[in-house]
Protein backbone atom coordinates (compact mmCIF):
# COMPACT_ATOMS: atom_id res chain seq x y z
CA UNK A 1 0.00 0.00 0.00
CA UNK A 2 1.45 3.58 -0.99
CA UNK A 3 2.17 5.86 1.62
CA UNK A 4 -0.12 9.20 1.34
CA UNK A 5 1.05 12.15 2.45
CA UNK A 6 1.93 13.27 5.76
CA UNK A 7 -0.04 16.15 7.49
CA UNK A 8 2.22 16.78 10.84
CA UNK A 9 1.29 14.64 14.16
CA UNK A 10 -1.55 12.76 13.66
CA UNK A 11 -3.01 10.48 16.80
CA UNK A 12 -1.74 7.76 14.81
CA UNK A 13 1.51 9.10 14.59
CA UNK A 14 1.62 9.21 18.18
CA UNK A 15 0.21 6.02 19.12
CA UNK A 16 3.04 4.01 16.62
CA UNK A 17 6.06 6.22 18.08
CA UNK A 18 4.75 5.73 21.88
CA UNK A 19 4.50 1.96 21.53
CA UNK A 20 7.61 1.88 19.89
CA UNK A 21 9.24 3.64 22.71
CA UNK A 22 7.65 1.58 25.62
CA UNK A 23 8.27 -2.03 23.66
CA UNK A 24 11.93 -1.13 23.63
CA UNK A 25 14.12 -3.92 26.35
CA UNK A 26 16.16 -0.95 28.54
CA UNK A 27 18.85 -3.47 29.88
CA UNK A 28 19.82 -4.50 26.34
CA UNK A 29 20.76 -0.77 24.91
CA UNK A 30 24.21 -1.69 24.67
CA UNK A 31 26.82 0.79 23.44
CA UNK A 32 27.18 4.61 24.42
CA UNK A 33 24.43 6.87 23.92
CA UNK A 34 23.34 10.49 23.70
CA UNK A 35 19.98 12.92 23.51
CA UNK A 36 20.46 15.65 21.38
CA UNK A 37 17.96 18.02 20.20
CA UNK A 38 19.18 19.88 16.67
CA UNK A 39 17.59 23.48 15.78
CA UNK A 40 17.81 25.98 13.17
CA UNK A 41 17.57 29.25 12.81
CA UNK A 42 15.74 29.36 9.42
CA UNK A 43 12.67 27.37 8.70
CA UNK A 44 13.68 25.46 5.04
CA UNK A 45 11.64 26.54 2.22
CA UNK A 46 10.02 23.36 2.28
CA UNK A 47 9.27 20.03 3.97
CA UNK A 48 11.71 18.45 1.16
CA UNK A 49 14.42 20.22 2.03
CA UNK A 50 14.12 19.30 5.83
CA UNK A 51 13.63 15.36 5.03
CA UNK A 52 16.80 16.12 2.59
CA UNK A 53 18.99 17.36 5.75
CA UNK A 54 17.44 15.14 8.58
CA UNK A 55 18.92 12.18 5.59
CA UNK A 56 22.23 13.66 4.81
CA UNK A 57 22.96 14.06 8.87
CA UNK A 58 21.66 10.59 9.40
CA UNK A 59 23.89 9.19 6.63
CA UNK A 60 26.68 10.58 8.32
CA UNK A 61 26.13 9.01 12.06
CA UNK A 62 25.66 5.61 9.85
CA UNK A 63 28.92 6.16 8.14
CA UNK A 64 30.32 6.61 11.89
CA UNK A 65 29.83 3.72 13.04
CA UNK A 66 25.61 4.23 14.45
CA UNK A 67 24.62 1.28 16.13
CA UNK A 68 20.43 2.60 16.29
CA UNK A 69 18.70 5.56 16.46
CA UNK A 70 15.43 7.00 16.90
CA UNK A 71 14.26 10.86 16.05
CA UNK A 72 11.27 12.97 16.35
CA UNK A 73 10.65 15.89 14.53
CA UNK A 74 8.80 19.02 16.38
CA UNK A 75 8.01 22.63 15.97
CA UNK A 76 8.93 25.80 17.96
CA UNK A 77 6.18 28.14 18.48
CA UNK A 78 7.90 30.81 15.65
CA UNK A 79 7.00 27.82 13.10
CA UNK A 80 10.35 26.64 12.21
CA UNK A 81 11.13 22.46 12.65
CA UNK A 82 13.85 21.00 15.23
CA UNK A 83 15.10 17.63 15.41
CA UNK A 84 14.99 14.99 18.86
CA UNK A 85 17.29 12.28 18.67
CA UNK A 86 18.43 9.11 20.75
CA UNK A 87 21.54 7.73 19.14
CA UNK A 88 23.90 5.20 19.97
CA UNK A 89 27.49 3.90 19.20
CA UNK A 90 29.01 0.78 19.76
CA UNK A 91 31.38 2.51 22.34
CA UNK A 92 33.13 6.10 23.48
CA UNK A 93 32.61 8.48 21.47
CA UNK A 94 32.92 12.50 21.03
CA UNK A 95 29.93 14.17 22.00
CA UNK A 96 30.28 17.19 19.78
CA UNK A 97 30.78 15.18 16.81
CA UNK A 98 27.62 14.82 16.01
CA UNK A 99 26.20 18.46 16.59
CA UNK A 100 29.37 19.47 14.32
CA UNK A 101 28.27 17.27 11.71
CA UNK A 102 24.73 19.21 12.30
CA UNK A 103 26.31 22.59 12.30
CA UNK A 104 28.42 21.92 8.95
CA UNK A 105 25.36 20.80 7.31
CA UNK A 106 22.93 23.21 8.41
CA UNK A 107 24.95 26.09 9.32
CA UNK A 108 24.95 28.28 5.92
CA UNK A 109 21.77 27.15 5.02
CA UNK A 110 20.06 27.78 8.04
CA UNK A 111 21.52 29.37 10.56
CA UNK A 112 22.15 26.80 12.74
CA UNK A 113 24.98 27.30 15.30
CA UNK A 114 26.72 25.58 18.23
CA UNK A 115 24.57 27.54 20.45
CA UNK A 116 21.39 26.23 19.77
CA UNK A 117 22.25 22.65 19.84
CA UNK A 118 21.98 20.47 22.90
CA UNK A 119 23.38 17.00 23.84
CA UNK A 120 23.10 14.46 26.85
CA UNK A 121 24.14 11.55 27.61
CA UNK A 122 21.46 8.57 27.94
CA UNK A 123 23.32 6.99 30.71
CA UNK A 124 22.01 3.89 31.07
CA UNK A 125 18.67 2.73 31.56
CA UNK A 126 18.10 5.68 33.27
CA UNK A 127 19.24 7.95 30.30
CA UNK A 128 16.30 6.21 28.09
CA UNK A 129 13.71 6.75 30.85
CA UNK A 130 14.25 10.35 30.85
CA UNK A 131 14.29 10.54 27.15
CA UNK A 132 11.03 8.41 26.71
CA UNK A 133 9.07 10.24 29.76
CA UNK A 134 9.58 13.49 27.58
CA UNK A 135 8.82 11.98 24.12
CA UNK A 136 5.86 9.10 24.96
CA UNK A 137 4.30 11.56 26.94
CA UNK A 138 3.46 14.42 24.14
CA UNK A 139 0.05 13.94 21.94
CA UNK A 140 -0.76 16.06 19.04
CA UNK A 141 -1.95 18.87 21.70
CA UNK A 142 1.30 19.75 22.83
CA UNK A 143 2.56 22.95 21.42
CA UNK A 144 5.79 21.29 19.62
CA UNK A 145 2.86 19.10 17.31
CA UNK A 146 0.00 21.48 17.24
CA UNK A 147 -0.26 22.01 13.61
CA UNK A 148 -0.68 25.85 13.97
CA UNK A 149 3.20 25.86 14.45
CA UNK A 150 3.57 24.05 11.34
CA UNK A 151 5.03 26.54 8.49
CA UNK A 152 2.37 27.76 5.72
CA UNK A 153 4.03 25.99 3.05
CA UNK A 154 4.40 22.95 4.76
CA UNK A 155 0.80 22.32 5.95
CA UNK A 156 0.01 19.88 3.02
CA UNK A 157 2.88 17.98 3.37
CA UNK A 158 5.17 17.82 6.15
CA UNK A 159 7.15 14.66 5.44
CA UNK A 160 7.34 11.84 8.33
CA UNK A 161 7.39 13.04 11.65
CA UNK A 162 8.97 10.36 13.22
CA UNK A 163 11.48 7.37 12.73
CA UNK A 164 14.19 5.12 13.39
CA UNK A 165 16.68 2.13 12.43
CA UNK A 166 19.52 0.11 13.45
CA UNK A 167 19.93 -2.68 15.77
CA UNK A 168 16.81 -2.03 18.71
CA UNK A 169 15.82 -4.98 21.26
CA UNK A 170 12.52 -4.85 21.18
CA UNK A 171 9.46 -6.78 23.11
CA UNK A 172 6.16 -7.95 21.23
CA UNK A 173 3.30 -5.97 23.19
CA UNK A 174 0.73 -8.05 25.12
CA UNK A 175 -3.26 -7.02 25.56
CA UNK A 176 -4.70 -8.08 29.14
CA UNK A 177 -8.33 -8.19 29.65
CA UNK A 178 -10.45 -7.87 32.88
CA UNK A 179 -13.25 -10.23 33.26
CA UNK A 180 -15.49 -11.54 36.08
CA UNK A 181 -18.05 -9.44 38.20
CA UNK A 182 -15.14 -7.29 39.16
CA UNK A 183 -14.13 -6.58 35.72
CA UNK A 184 -15.54 -2.97 35.50
CA UNK A 185 -14.31 -2.09 39.02
CA UNK A 186 -10.71 -3.45 38.06
CA UNK A 187 -10.33 -0.98 35.67
CA UNK A 188 -10.62 1.92 38.15
CA UNK A 189 -8.35 0.26 41.03
CA UNK A 190 -5.81 -0.35 37.99
CA UNK A 191 -6.07 3.56 37.74
CA UNK A 192 -5.30 4.15 41.10
CA UNK A 193 -2.26 2.04 41.36
CA UNK A 194 -0.96 3.57 38.38
CA UNK A 195 -1.13 6.73 39.80
CA UNK A 196 0.13 5.67 43.09
CA UNK A 197 3.25 4.09 41.43
CA UNK A 198 3.59 7.03 39.07
CA UNK A 199 4.31 9.40 42.25
CA UNK A 200 6.33 7.26 44.26
CA UNK A 201 8.41 7.04 41.48
CA UNK A 202 8.70 10.39 40.86
CA UNK A 203 9.05 11.31 44.48
CA UNK A 204 11.98 9.11 44.56
CA UNK A 205 14.15 10.20 41.32
CA UNK A 206 13.25 13.81 42.72
CA UNK A 207 11.60 14.70 39.54
CA UNK A 208 9.08 17.23 40.13
CA UNK A 209 7.68 17.74 36.97
CA UNK A 210 6.53 14.23 37.13
CA UNK A 211 5.36 14.72 40.17
CA UNK A 212 2.98 17.38 38.99
CA UNK A 213 1.97 15.18 36.08
CA UNK A 214 1.63 12.26 38.04
CA UNK A 215 -0.50 14.08 40.66
CA UNK A 216 -2.70 15.41 37.81
CA UNK A 217 -2.95 12.30 35.73
CA UNK A 218 -6.74 11.89 35.51
CA UNK A 219 -7.78 15.04 36.13
CA UNK A 220 -10.12 17.22 33.42
CA UNK A 221 -12.28 20.13 33.39
CA UNK A 222 -14.77 17.74 32.48
CA UNK A 223 -15.82 15.26 35.31
CA UNK A 224 -17.48 13.30 33.17
CA UNK A 225 -14.14 12.46 31.50
CA UNK A 226 -12.25 12.45 33.90
CA UNK A 227 -13.38 8.94 34.63
CA UNK A 228 -12.67 7.51 31.06
CA UNK A 229 -9.41 8.43 31.03
CA UNK A 230 -6.83 5.58 30.44
CA UNK A 231 -3.47 5.54 31.51
CA UNK A 232 -0.14 5.34 29.32
CA UNK A 233 2.90 5.82 30.97
CA UNK A 234 6.40 2.90 30.98
CA UNK A 235 6.04 0.86 34.06
CA UNK A 236 8.53 -2.67 34.22
CA UNK A 237 6.65 -5.62 33.41
CA UNK A 238 8.39 -7.02 36.42
CA UNK A 239 7.59 -7.13 38.91
CA UNK A 240 5.15 -3.94 38.91
CA UNK A 241 2.89 -4.74 36.29
CA UNK A 242 2.73 -8.09 37.37
CA UNK A 243 2.30 -7.22 41.22
CA UNK A 244 -0.96 -5.25 40.27
CA UNK A 245 -2.34 -8.12 37.59
CA UNK A 246 -2.23 -10.13 40.58
CA UNK A 247 -3.71 -7.84 43.15
CA UNK A 248 -6.53 -7.33 40.97
CA UNK A 249 -7.03 -10.86 40.65
CA UNK A 250 -7.08 -10.94 44.43
CA UNK A 251 -9.77 -8.66 43.99
CA UNK A 252 -11.88 -10.99 41.99
CA UNK A 253 -11.09 -9.93 38.42
CA UNK A 254 -10.08 -12.71 35.91
CA UNK A 255 -6.95 -11.33 33.86
CA UNK A 256 -6.94 -12.86 29.95
CA UNK A 257 -4.39 -12.43 27.53
CA UNK A 258 -6.67 -11.04 24.72
CA UNK A 259 -4.54 -12.64 22.47
CA UNK A 260 -4.18 -15.64 23.32
CA UNK A 261 -7.34 -15.98 25.36
CA UNK A 262 -5.26 -17.74 28.00
CA UNK A 263 -6.39 -16.89 32.19
CA UNK A 264 -3.03 -15.88 33.70
CA UNK A 265 -4.43 -14.91 37.52
CA UNK A 266 -7.33 -15.60 38.92
CA UNK A 267 -10.63 -17.14 37.53
CA UNK A 268 -11.39 -21.00 38.68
Amino acid sequence: MKRGDVEGWSLGATRRNTQFLMSVRETELTGAGVALTLTLRDCPASAQDWTKLRKRWIERQRRAGMVRLHWITEWQRRGVPHLHVALWWPDKYRLSDPVNDWVELAGELYGAGHRGQHAKVIDGPIGWFQYLSKHAARGVKHYQRNNENIPEAWLRKTGRVWGHSGDWPLDAPRKFGLQGAQGDAGWYWMRRMVRGWRLADARAAGDRRRILYARGSFRSPEPELSKLRGYQDWMPAEPVQLRMLANLADRGCTIVDLDTGEVLFGGS
